[in-house]
C-alpha cells in the first residue's frame, strides 16, 4: 500500500530545496501526491532522493547553458 504522508515543507527541508521547488515539480507531474479534502497536498513517501536528482539535473543543465552563453558573448 502506498502511503502519502509527506507535506511540501517536510519534503523541501529534507531535500534542501524551497517549497516552491517542490510545488513546481509536483505541478510538472514529476512527483506523486494526493489532495486532501481541505486542498493540501500529501506526497508519496520516499520522494526526497527523486527531488534531489531532479534539482541536480536542472542545476547542471542551467550551468552548462550559462557557460555557453559566456563563451559566445
Amino acid at each position: 500500500m502506498t502511503e502519502y504522508l509527506d507535506t511540501v515543507g517536510v519534503l523541501a527541508r529534507a531535500a534542501s530545496v524551497t517549497k516552491q521547488t517542490v510545488l513546481n515539480y509536483a505541478n510538472a507531474g514529476l512527483l506523486e501526491y494526493v489532495l486532501t479534502s481541505d486542498g493540501r497536498r500529501l506526497f508519496k513517501t520516499g520522494q526526497v532522493e527523486k527531488i534531489r536528482q531532479i534539482y541536480a539535473s536542472n542545476v547542471k543543465r542551467r550551468g552548462n547553458r550559462r557557460e555557453r552563453m559566456s563563451v559566445n558573448s
